[in-house]
């Protein structure tokens, strides 16, 4: 080992004697393990959000509607499904969102009632005052997320899709969704809409012990002959619903990120490739000298191992860096997919990285075991 950490200079001045081809490879790597590190970033995104979604709360919509834009359902429901056997609490929310496309600007508003939103949504305050927000009739507490890409802070006055708020807190929570959006009253929100009287959703809350499908079951047989009909789902299926298009995308991505480490994977066999034709004098030398094959094979794969590293650390680096400066949020029908490079993302980038130096290094590392001592002295 210590034999092969002195010829790291060697290895250096290598790839520093072929600049221009040493720098388009690793240019080349960077790229690559760039993309691999987004798609990675995106589909743990997608993860967190379904996670989150597993809570024990059932979400119930207008039948036949595929948008919080679309659905529209009497106030007076509230009341009917809390009489139903297995219902702990109900919130009533009227919902807003710039867009039920999927776009990087989500702004998503719920209008509740005050008395429900603890009972629902379990929020920690980070700054602000719940109390503020409870008796300022055009407070919003705002997710962090949201907070975050829009520069906000306790105070701050702002136009959120249909309405101007004073911002009363910024909150944390667990709960799907909650870090891109902002808490606003019913009654202004509906006021901004014209749309007194209704909701978009009722998020309903499990007692211990019930059943969710018999429940939902129980709920959508209420209101089958009402002016609305409803559909009640879990939360967990209702979000997986929202965003099963954008998850097909990341999927398919996927399999893209997997194909531009590939492509790397050759261009480093390459490059490896044509160091080691070059230089097959000098490894000849080398092993005239006592280098053995192995150490001659590892030393040709650091070059190739380095230059993947490298690219990794480069192409992993600039994603958490461009995200750290501007943090970007893909809304889909009203649910936020926080690209948020972790530590885990990160790893796995960089292991990818290194396998694939590896892996790449390996078949010009054997052609120089196959290769007859003779045939390297002659080359000299």
């Amino acid at each position: 080992m210590r034999e092969l950490l002195a010829f790291v200079p060697y290895v250096l001045r290598t790839a520093l004697r072929a600049r221009l081809r040493s720098l388009l490879t690793l240019l080349g790597a960077t790229v690559a393990m760039l993309l691999f590190a987004f798609v990675r970033t995106v589909d743990a995104g997608v993860a967190q959000l379904a996670a989150r979604a597993g809570q024990p709360v059932l979400v119930v919509f207008q039948d036949s509607r595929f948008c919080p834009l679309t659905s529209e359902l009497p106030l007076r429901y509230e009341r009917a499904i809390l009489n139903v056997p297995g219902v702990r609490a109900v919130l009533p929310t009227l919902v807003f969102i710039n867009s039920c496309r999927s776009n990087l600007d989500l702004v998503t508003l719920h209008g509740i009632a005050d008395p429900g939103l603890e009972s629902i949504y379990d929020l920690e305050l980070k700054s602000g005052s719940l109390a503020q927000w409870r008796s300022q009739r055009d407070g919003a507490l705002v997710g962090e997320r949201l907070a975050a890409r829009r520069r906000l802070q306790v105070g701050d006055r702002v136009r959120l899709g249909a309405v101007d708020v004073q911002v009363a807190g910024i909150v944390h929570s667990e709960f799907a969704g909650v870090a891109n959006l902002a808490f606003v009253h019913l009654d202004l929100l509906a006021l901004a809409r014209k749309r007194q009287g209704t909701a978009t959703q009722f998020l309903v809350q499990l007692a211990p012990g019930a059943d969710p499908e018999r429940t939902a079951a129980a709920i959508d047989a209420q209101f089958a002959t009402d002016s609305a009909r409803t559909d009640t789902k879990s939360m967990q299926a209702f979000v997986a619903a929202a965003i099963a298009e954008i998850a097909q995308v990341v999927e398919f991505a996927g399999w893209l990120g997997l194909l531009a480490v590939l492509v790397v994977a050759l261009v480093l066999a390459n490059t490896v490739h044509i160091s080691a034709e070059s230089r097959a004098a000098e490894m000849g030398v080398l092993e005239t000298v006592g280098l053995t094959k192995a150490r001659l094979m590892a030393l040709l794969a650091a070059e190739g191992i380095g230059l993947g590293l490298l690219g990794g650390v480069l192409g992993t680096g600039l994603l958490f860096g461009a995200l750290a400066m501007h943090p970007v949020t893909l809304g889909v029908e009203g649910y936020g997919i926080d690209l948020v490079p972790s530590m885990r993302t990160a790893l796995h980038c960089l292991g990818t990285a290194l396998l694939t130096g590896g892996f790449a290094s390996l078949l010009p590392a054997v052609a120089v075991l196959r290769r007859p001592l003779h045939l390297g002295v002659k080359a000299e």
